[in-house]
């Protein structure tokens, strides 16, 4: 006989993120099952937490609720792990972890198998985030699924939302926001900040020039959209080339100095690809015109 349902979710992974996700939901009332390979992580959050049982097996923990929501690093792994699940009815799934676009896909044509309603998640913020007005997660997948349980996840924080019907959306902006950009700046930003700090430059002369730039990446970063959208890459400002120059002249100054500058030589690289193309005088948006050039022909590879 199946297990009756008890809980309102049950968490399937309680590490750093997990662990968040149980206090987040535990705080806003939710009665929730926490389970972990490592029982000891589970244990620690139920004697922390009222409304928090410890489960240490796993179709136990699944039987225990009605939405499943899983938070791992690897798709792969969560979805190995609950084959073990032979009853999936009245049931939701829910994944959080990290995972490619093709990786959430998978993950929903599983669920179809299964026939258990399904739902994509991407959290763009940190574990300390995750129930406060900083936290930030996008769902996709089952618009039935999201209304159901909307009013538990808003636990996680206020700015919750529905991205798609197309299960990979949620992922394809954290790769692009997280991966794609956060990332990759923010790497930029060491190797630079690391150079300036070699050449004497003070800690408050940095965040001052920091805040200038950001406020203007933030003004590019709509333009960018803009640009992208409508395929318009004229500009009346600074052209590609100029760009071009400017980025080989700060790398030229920063391995001079002994600094590998690998983040911003990429982004250069990139720039003369697009220079090459005959875009040199198109705006620096301009670089989504070989970047999808690039793309269509690895798939016809």
């Amino acid at each position: 006989m199946a297990t009756q349902i008890e809980r309102d979710v049950a968490v399937i992974g309680n590490g750093l993120m997990g662990s968040s996700i149980v206090r987040a939901l535990a705080r806003s009332g939710w009665t929730v099952t926490a389970y972990d390979p490592d029982t000891s992580r589970a244990r620690a959050l139920a004697t922390e937490l009222p409304g928090v049982d410890a489960e240490a097996d796993l179709e136990t923990a699944v039987a225990s609720a009605r939405l499943i929501l899983t938070c791992a690093p690897s798709y792969a792994a969560v979805l190995r792990s609950l084959e073990c699940v032979g009853d999936w009815t009245g049931k939701t799934l829910l994944n959080t972890g990290t995972s490619s676009t093709d990786e959430s896909k998978k993950a929903g044509s599983w669920a179809v198998e299964k026939g258990v309603p399904y739902l994509d998640a991407a959290i763009l913020c940190f574990p300390q985030d995750i129930g406060t007005e900083r936290g930030y997660v996008l769902f996709s997948g089952s618009p039935e699924v999201w209304a159901e349980h909307e009013k538990l996840l808003a636990a996680l924080g206020p700015a919750m939302r529905f991205v798609s019907e197309q299960v990979q959306a949620a992922s394809a902006v954290d790769l692009t926001i997280v991966g794609g950009v956060y990332v990759a700046a923010l790497a930029a930003y060491v190797d630079a900040v690391a150079y300036a700090q070699s050449q004497g430059v003070p800690g408050d002369v940095l965040d001052e020039a920091t805040d200038k730039v950001l406020a203007a990446l933030k003004d590019a970063a709509g333009e960018a959209v803009a640009a992208i959208g409508s395929g318009d890459f004229t500009t009346d400002q600074a052209t590609l080339s100029v760009f071009t120059h400017g980025g080989e002249t700060c790398v030229d100054g920063m391995r001079s100095a002994g600094f590998d500058a690998n983040v911003l030589a990429a982004a250069v690289g990139n720039l003369k690809a697009a220079e090459a193309a005959g875009l040199g005088q198109s705006s620096f948006y301009a670089l989504a015109q070989v970047a999808a050039d690039d793309s269509t022909a690895g798939r016809q590879q």
